[in-house]
């Protein structure tokens, strides 16, 4: 068994799956969810976006630790064993509320149980920051604990088609969701995806952004994507839609998609790979799933050249596919 330590918004929720889940494949063996307890209760900390659990709403195959029968989860030989029971105790609420305080005030009672039971010698952390890829990630043994989140196609390219097909949704579309789908099938469609929250206000995000994703750059993708697609109608979502409206004139047929809130992310995100072109948004995982499952044979894909704005955050060649097209900032 695999076991992947699940945390973050939807498109980091993503790329962790898609790299366990091609270890896993590797090793011919299951996959098995440890969903971190502020992404399962959907907690804001304001450190991040799209923070609830959603990998649910797909076709996922992998089982989750704290639906475990009894008899995988007292298991205590495995190298997973402790997280079993530490994510059985997470289903009474107070425990779960205990260990949110504990972590706020810098003690990570996983760590500590690991460690005292010996299991962190199976444990294979990714740093965070140290997002290139790691050929010999695929070598790691079966009864491995990953945490991080492995922002490489390289772990998983090769299996992509078996991906896009557990990575559909078995969840049906609002209403609403089923309109604009409808929408997008019948014209040359273009998703626009512009991220701002977080990427305004918190400095760190900011930092990784700016000089990258740029009004210059959205400008820049919409003229390409006019002068390579036959009358595009662009699709843009985006977490500031009015801010959208103000500052980017876009031409021709718009359609903003502002229906969902962040409960809804994985609709949105269906809806982007739905559309037969993208415009993605830098290191945004989320617009970057959205084109990765796009299945259009003849898709334009367009991405920023630089993938990070600090030189040691930046790995394009890692992150982003080679036949992604490159516009200026």
């Amino acid at each position: 068994m695999i076991v992947l330590q699940v945390h973050s918004g939807l498109g980091n929720q993503l790329f962790m799956y898609a790299a366990a889940r091609a270890l896993a494949e590797r090793r011919n063996t299951s996959l098995c969810l440890d969903v971190d307890t502020d992404c399962r209760d959907g907690v804001d900390t304001g450190q991040y976006v799209g923070h609830s659990f959603q990998l649910d709403k797909f076709r996922i195959k992998a089982d989750f630790l704290h639906r475990m029968p009894a008899s995988v989860r007292n298991d205590s030989a495995s190298a997973s064993g402790v997280l079993k029971l530490k994510a059985q105790l997470r289903n009474v609420g107070v425990v779960r509320k205990a260990v949110r305080l504990l972590r706020y005030q810098g003690v990570d009672i996983t760590s500590v149980a690991m460690k005292v039971s010996g299991t962190d010698k199976r444990f294979f952390r990714e740093a965070r920051g140290d997002w290139g890829y790691k050929p010999e990630f695929l070598d790691l043994p079966d009864d491995t604990i990953l945490r991080g989140c492995f922002f490489s196609y390289k772990y998983f390219d090769w299996m992509r088609d078996a991906l896009r097909e557990e990575l559909s949704l078995k969840a049906e579309l609002s209403p609403r969701g089923r309109e604009v789908e409808h929408q997008i099938l019948n014209t040359n469609s273009v998703s626009l995806h512009i991220r701002r929250g977080d990427v305004v206000t918190n400095p760190e995000y900011r930092s990784w952004y700016e000089g990258i994703v740029t009004e210059t750059y959205f400008r820049n993708a919409i003229s390409y994507m006019q002068e390579h697609v036959r009358e595009p109608h662009f699709f843009v979502f985006s977490d500031e839609i009015a801010w959208v409206k103000t500052h980017l004139a876009i031409p021709g047929k718009v359609t903003y998609v502002d229906h969902n809130g962040p409960e809804g992310a994985y609709e949105d995100l269906h809806l982007m790979s739905r559309c037969k072109h993208n415009v993605t948004c830098g290191f945004s995982s989320f617009s970057w799933w959205a084109a990765y499952l796009n299945s259009n044979p003849d898709k334009i894909v367009l991405r920023t050249r630089r993938m990070n704005a600090l030189p040691h955050l930046d790995r394009p060649e890692d992150f982003y596919p080679a036949d992604w097209v490159v516009v200026e900032s």
